[in-house]
């Protein structure tokens, strides 16, 4: 692996300093303490989250830390060959030892901002580069600058879509252990030999749900919530059906629908009232996770551990067909899939949309104004009968994303993805629902929130505040003034308001 340093020699200062491999020193060969002084004084996001750029010496970044000790700080170095030369300096070997202080290399610095960069709790991030890094490093330097942007981007969404849901998320999880508390242990039987298919509620499955009709028995049919009812209407009884959905809308899926025999498959954060409902008619409930916290902190108390779904960037879709794999289908078709509006229309015929809009509509704003109103919303591009927005392309991408991560192959011909594994068909596969001590578990709950009332507000590594970060963040977006502590407490009461 190449390097960015040559070697290590002494400042007139006795300090030590790294020269880059064209000899050019990355400090001042006379008083490098003194050149980092006023490193950093032009911060100006407020946040408390700093990424440097550039580790050489470190004397920039102790000099930083000393006049800013609440930050938490990343530094990203060229590669680990350059950081293990740079940890010879007695500086450096310092920051080793301080647990708000990062160091990492250009392969790896993505991975080490997800896992420690949270919005709720840092604000703002402020990045810094030293000058002299920059200069000998420059096409480097402009490539993770150009990743940190991507980075910070994407979970600048993930921050804004907690903002917006923690609340919900926060109810529906709390309520759906309940429903967990009262399950018995039931196995229920998935015939893995059949192609799983994945029902989305894009407008092309107008046409190809002639294809499923045709050939029911090779199919086990996984239902995306949203389709529901458009299977209904064609006397399609789904094996399965997925809801993963927060929001009160994912309720009217289910209204009317009371059929035992049906699997279904909901997010602890899914719509507890739709998860009430269905439980009144059917024990066949298989709860899974799909990266909210909290629902790690109540996983102890499952007698097994709740299966993880990927969810991509939050679509059914994608949580379907993980599911599916997961329960050990290697054989799979989507249908509805389309991430595109097409023929005018934003999803196939018989949605709840389509009941919603005509109870709405009058002679002069009819249905197809609402249609309208909802394809054209935000910036669009069309390509003939299809219009494409940007999130529906960021959909798509991650939905292709995890079949290229998943080493499986696909095809799409006539609006249906077809994907394969090309292993062996798998028997038929027994899943086992969950039990959940609901009363332990709130024993805990009520004991972790004494104890946080008791310390400190600010202690980010309990894992009860990591949990509720979401509900945080939703607080804080409400009440921007609520500092930090604020918000947990008030997170804090809310839940217990909840149990």
């Amino acid at each position: 692996m190449n390097t960015l340093y040559k070697e290590i020699i002494t400042a007139k200062s006795n300090e030590k300093i790294p020269l880059f491999e064209n000899g050019k020193s990355m400090h001042s060969k006379y008083s490098p303490v003194r050149e980092a002084e006023s490193f950093g004084s032009e911060i100006k996001s407020g946040g408390n989250y700093t990424i440097i750029l550039g580790l050489g010496g470190a004397y920039h970044v102790e000099s930083f830390y000393k006049h800013h000790p609440d930050h938490k700080i990343m530094i990203i170095e060229e590669s680990q060959n350059d950081i293990n030369l740079l940890s010879q300096i007695e500086c450096v070997k310092k920051l080793h030892g301080n647990p708000n202080i990062l160091i990492t290399s250009k392969e790896n610095f993505q991975q080490f901002l997800i896992n420690s960069y949270l919005p709720a709790f840092h604000g703002g991030i402020n990045i810094l580069c030293h000058r002299a890094w920059y200069d000998n490093n420059k096409n480097s330097a402009d490539e993770i600058l150009q990743k940190l942007n991507q980075t910070i981007k994407s979970i600048s969404k993930d921050f804004s879509v907690q903002s917006h849901f923690g609340l919900i998320w926060q109810k529906n999880i709390i309520n759906n252990l309940k429903i967990l508390g009262t399950n018995k242990n039931k196995t229920i039987k998935f015939d893995t030999t059949k192609t799983a298919a994945i029902i989305a509620a894009g407008p092309s499955l107008d046409c190809t749900i002639s294809i499923i009709l045709k050939e029911l028995n090779k199919y086990f049919i996984l239902a995306t919530d949203t389709s529901l009812n458009v299977l209904v209407s064609h006397n399609i009884k789904p094996d399965a059906v997925i809801s993963i959905d927060g929001q009160n809308i994912s309720y009217k899926h289910f209204v009317g629908y009371t059929n035992p025999d049906t699997t279904f498959i909901f997010d602890l954060q899914a719509n507890f009232n739709a998860v009430n409902y269905v439980s009144k008619y059917t024990s066949n409930i298989i709860f899974i996770k799909s990266g909210h916290p909290f629902c790690n902190y109540a996983e102890p108390f499952s007698d097994s551990e709740i299966t993880n779904i990927d969810c991509g960037a939050g679509t059914v879709t994608i949580a379907a067909i993980d599911f599916a794999k997961k329960a050990g289908f290697t054989d799979f078709e989507v249908f509805g899939a389309d991430f595109s509006y097409r023929n005018n229309k934003p999803y196939t015929k018989g949605t709840y949309l389509d009941t919603l809009y005509r109870l709405n509509e009058n002679k002069i704003f009819t249905s197809e104004n609402l249609y309208t109103n909802l394809l054209y919303r935000t910036e669009i591009t069309r390509y003939e009968n299809i219009i494409e927005t940007e999130i529906l392309n960021s959909y798509k991408n991650t939905f292709i994303d995890w079949i290229n991560s998943n080493n499986l192959n696909y095809t799409y011909e006539n609006s249906i993805y077809k994907i394969s594994a090309n292993n062996p068909k798998s028997k038929i596969t027994e899943l086992k629902t969950l039990s959940f001590d609901y009363e332990n578990f709130i024993k805990m709950l009520c004991a972790d929130v004494k104890k946080i009332y008791e310390s400190d507000l600010k202690n980010i590594n309990h894992p009860l505040i990591i949990s509720i970060l979401p509900l945080i963040s939703y607080l804080r977006n409400k009440t921007p003034s609520l500092t930090f502590s604020e918000a947990v407490k008030l997170a804090l009461s809310k839940i217990l308001e909840y149990t």
